[in-house]
């Protein structure tokens, strides 16, 4: 085997001169393992093939540094063709890939100039070849191995990389006539009863134990009982419990094991289907988890306080998409919390004007209270409307983090002004723990044993009382809009003071104990049920009449840590249903809950959709100091996203510090997130670059976070964290069809990651049908933030191939959003020339989509007299595209463009127009680039198109021409382009 010789580029010597480098040998073998090997499908990991697929493709890249001589490379799959077809005896072959000249385009990669690339594509024909026959899905293995050129030997992947073997999960065709028993093999002891699903497409069931769950009156325990296992299980994902507040992922293959009770389980079988399995909560006072046994069984879990016979209620639901499967079982437990007896006392106990108006958080959402008036809020209830869009969609600042436990007025002024002074108009804050009139002293005492002694601030935090300080804090910071404050659902960590304050004299008290295991174990006394709503209802009068606002209560998971049963039924309920009349009726519904991931708060109140959506902690807390907990909290927020999506609530992914390693990383978490988003600096500290990443000025001289319309959850249910995959979280902006798909990617593994997807991952992207008319195909731009990068248009269809991916590296700590923007056109502008354009929205924003609300094209003729324009040879042009824009914050608005047929470049001026609120844009406002756009392909018909990005300086000009917002709060831009 001869080696290869390889002469480099010469190197320049200190005097300027060149000196020619050494001649230098590489083997064949050394080359194969420099190589870098990127397949679609991935390798490592499960890839779910739908029965529509005719066939299925396979698509591998090799990269090899430049420095390196190129070769005719060879690439072929290995896979399991005896399971693949069904060919008895056959075992694995050979699939031959053929090198082509269509790559995926490169979205993210700083590693790009040093190398070539090679891309060779494959495809197999489906194993269920003939319409109307019953088939079972099938689960393919297959590897890579590839060769520099026919002379050498093959060179496996695994072999080079330790990279496992690909999974193909080969959903079949499917079955008309098949009725479907239980999902599960079920124990002795269980009834199914089949449900009609609110899901289209999913099969759901009811399994009911034909035992009841024993119960004692005065400590119940918790009972077990096996419900079965699932069949060609081949990977699971766990909802568990990691302690009592908060929630997490687990996965697994075959077997089922968990160390922690779970509440929600999903099985993808072998042949394709989704199992989802959900624990029935929150219709009375039985608490239901599973767990598994050594055979991995499910185990069904459950403490019964409620002191009357119940049995043990599990929903299942199957069907070939996870999401399907999920908000089958959901739906399902919606509609027995709103029958539930504890559902209807609290729904009736809700506000008049608040009842029965399911509201959604987005800007038009109003939501009415008797606070921001001149009346006293004590002695008049009659609501008056609010807005609570600056409540979901303004940047927030924390003190937890920042300022710590030790904090008082002068110490939150100063950390204010630092925004301030650095043109970051805050708009919501929160005072976090310490703010209160606690026993014991900070920093001395430990927390679980103080307790809440007042409603009045701390002399140590506000000398002059809290609304004195609230009062200062609002005059010297006129853009805050909103100031919330901390307190645990019970007061503070240890309850309520028995001895010292007002409260223990002016409420009548409970002594609790709670149960062993915590911080927090042991007896406390806390407001007793009877009292609870007219303690709540004065609390928060006395906040609002203080200037407060808003709400973050935290430690609501103290109802599930009731060792007693009749304290754990006397409790529950009533402290949710006095938390939410409070908030709903002196604060608008501006309530952050925190550690309440507890079945009984999520089903009972957050699954129901009659209140206005609040905020909800997603997970465990944000901690800065403890490196390998970053990547681990993005994971395992975007996996808890899987539930609370279901719910009636904004997912709160935690505040985050801007000036740390994995700031960027946290960033693009939360921007993707559709939940708010905080940060919680130390004073001066702040990496004011990242934080105008995320946010943007609106009309009103507000900062104003770009969240979407909706949330953001991982889209591979079942990747594990130890595998070491990229996280893709997806979420989607804007109306069906006309919005913005994005995703998060995250590398969470501890060294560089490459991979590639085609682009109907990204949600909203569709595949367009194979007999659909060409003018009628939908297309889009995938753009960057972290590359700035944008493809080309894009137009979905089978079979997958280069043209329909994306690729990308990501280094450790790496991560980028992708937005995927619809194109509009072509546009025939006449003279055989047509313009297809796409919205980017604005540009060096993560999510600067989630700026726009709309937007219209309209092509028309030439400019006529009177009508404003930058050149005279506009007035001549045969037609013209008008675009209307309109959008709810300032920034750089990027709008793509494809001309085809015209050899003259697009110019500003000649070719252009923009106006904002009727008045011309100046002109020095408006920019064309073409970095880092793709150009169309060589030998097609838009070989020779010209591609550009309008780059409108919106909030430059909107300065230049002393706009002021109007009544809506939204920016008009027009374009006409020629």
């Amino acid at each position: 085997m001869a080696p290869v010789t390889l002469k480099s580029a010469a190197h320049s010597t200190s005097d300027g001169g060149q000196r020619p480098s050494q001649i230098k040998f590489w083997r064949p073998g050394q080359m194969a393992l420099f190589a870098k090997i990127t397949t679609f499908p991935p390798l490592g990991r499960v890839t779910i093939v739908p029965p529509s697929r005719k066939q299925f493709e396979f698509t591998v890249v090799v990269e090899s540094s430049t420095s390196l001589p190129e070769q005719p490379w060879e690439v072929a799959i290995w896979y399991d063709h005896a399971t693949c077809y069904g060919a008895v005896g056959e075992d694995w072959r050979a699939l031959p890939l053929k090198k082509v000249d269509i790559n995926p385009t490169v979205l993210y990669d700083n590693r790009e100039n040093s190398l070539h690339r090679y891309t060779f594509e494959g495809n197999l024909p489906t194993p269920f070849p003939t319409a109307g026959k019953t088939y079972k899905g099938r689960q393919v293995s297959f590897t890579v191995r590839y060769r520099i050129n026919p002379n050498e030997a093959w060179t496996w992947v695994k072999d080079n990389f330790a990279t496992g073997d690909g999974e193909l999960i080969l959903q079949p065709p499917p079955d008309p006539n098949y009725l479907g028993g239980s999902p599960v093999e079920l124990h002795k002891g269980w009834h199914t009863r089949k449900l009609a699903s609110e899901a289209p497409e999913a099969r759901l069931y009811s399994l009911e134990s034909s035992t009841t769950i024993p119960y004692d009156e005065d400590d119940a325990v918790e009972e077990h009982k096996v419900l079965g296992n699932i069949n060609m299980c081949h990977r699971w994902f766990a909802l568990v419990r990691i302690w009592s507040p908060w929630l997490a992922p687990r996965h697994g293959l075959q077997k089922l094991q968990l160390n922690e009770p779970a509440i929600l389980l999903s099985f993808l079988r072998s042949d394709g289907l989704h199992v989802v399995i959900l624990a029935v909560n929150g219709i009375d006072d039985v608490l239901t988890t599973f767990k598994a046994d050594d055979d991995g069984n499910i185990v069904v879990v459950a403490r019964n306080d409620t002191g009357k016979d119940r049995k043990f209620k599990v929903l299942a639901a199957t069907a070939h998409e996870f999401e399907i499967a999920n908000a089958a079982v959901m739906y399902e437990m919606r509609k027995l919390v709103r029958q539930s007896s504890a559902y209807q006392d609290t729904a009736q106990s809700l506000p008049t004007h608040i009842r029965h108006q399911s509201l959604d958080s987005e800007s038009d959402t109003v939501i009415v209270s008797n606070m921001h008036d001149n009346r006293d809020p004590a002695h008049d209830d009659s609501p008056t409307p609010q807005w609570l869009a600056s409540w979901y969609d303004s940047l927030a600042y924390c003190t937890w983090n920042s300022l710590g436990q030790d904090l008082n007025l002068e110490k939150i002024i100063t950390a204010l002004q630092h925004f301030q002074d650095n043109k970051i108009n805050i708009a919501n804050m929160i005072i976090d723990d310490n703010w209160q009139s606690l026993t014991g002293t900070q920093g001395v005492d430990n927390q679980f044993t103080r307790a809440m002694t007042a409603f009045e601030a701390t002399p140590h935090a506000f000398p002059n009382g809290l609304k004195s300080g609230i009062d200062e804090i609002r005059q010297k910071f006129p853009h805050l809009h909103d100031i919330a404050v901390w307190h645990a659902l019970m007061g503070y960590w240890g309850c309520i003071s028995n001895t010292e304050g007002h409260l223990h004299s002016d409420y009548k008290l409970l002594p609790i104990t709670l149960k062993e295991g915590t911080p927090a174990a042991g007896p406390k006394h806390t407001i007793h049920p009877d009292d609870i709503h007219k303690f709540y209802n004065d609390f928060y009068t006395f906040l609002s009449a203080s200037g407060i606002t808003a709400v973050k209560t935290d430690v609501q998971f103290y109802l599930d840590e009731l060792s007693s049963t009749k304290d754990r039924r006397a409790l529950t309920t009533t402290y949710q249903s006095a938390w939410t009349q409070a908030h709903l009726r002196h604060l608008s519904g501006k309530a952050i809950s925190c550690m309440s991931q507890i079945p009984q708060i999520l089903y009972h109140s957050f699954l129901p959709t009659n209140t206005p959506r609040i905020m909800l902690r997603n997970s465990d807390d944000f901690f800065p100091d403890v490196p390998t907990s970053h990547p681990w909290h993005v994971f395992a927020n975007a996996h808890s996203a899987l539930f609370v999506q279901h719910l009636n609530v904004l997912p709160d992914w935690d505040m985050f510090q801007t000036s740390h390693e994995y700031s960027g990383f946290h960033a693009a978490a939360r921007c993707v997130s559709g939940g708010p988003i905080y940060i919680t600096d130390y004073p001066g500290s702040s990496d004011i670059k990242l934080i105008h990443s995320m946010t943007a000025r609106n009309p009103r001289g507000e900062t104003v976070i770009l969240r979407p319309s909706n949330v953001g959850k991982t889209l591979d249910v079942y990747d594990s964290y130890e595998s070491g995959s990229v996280l893709r979280v997806g979420t989607y902006d804007g109306r069906a069809d006309v919005g913005t798909g994005m995703m998060g990617v995250f590398n969470v593994a501890e060294r560089d990651v490459n991979f590639m997807l085609p682009v109907t991952r990204i949600p909203g992207v569709t595949l367009n049908a194979a007999d659909s008319p060409v003018t009628e195909r939908k297309c889009w731009v995938v753009r960057s933030h972290m590359s700035r990068r944008v493809t080309g248009p894009i137009t979905p269809m089978l079979p997958v191939g280069g043209g329909m991916l994306v690729q990308a590296n990501l280094g450790v700590r790496g991560f980028d959003v992708w937005s995927a923007v619809p194109v509009h056109g072509a546009f025939d502008l006449g003279r055989e020339r047509s313009l297809r354009v796409a919205v980017m929205g604005l540009l060096g924003k993560m999510t600067g989509a989630c700026a726009l609300v709309g937007s219209r094209f309209e092509v028309m003729g030439p400019a006529g007299e009177g009508e404003e324009v930058w050149s005279e040879s506009q007035r001549g042009v045969e037609r013209r595209l008008r675009i209307d824009v309109q959008m709810k914050a300032l920034g750089v608005l990027g709008v793509w463009f494809q001309i085809a047929g015209s050899e003259k470049e697009v110019t500003v001026g000649e070719d252009l127009l923009v106006l904002m609120h009727g008045r011309v844009i100046p002109q020095e406002r408006v920019t064309i680039t073409t970095a880092g756009l793709t150009r169309p392909p060589r030998h097609t018909p838009e070989e020779s198109a010209k591609v550009g990005m309008i780059q409108i300086d919106v909030e430059g000009a909107w300065d230049d021409l002393g706009l002021e917002a109007g009544w809506n709060n939204e920016i008009g831009v027009e374009m006409y382009i020629s």
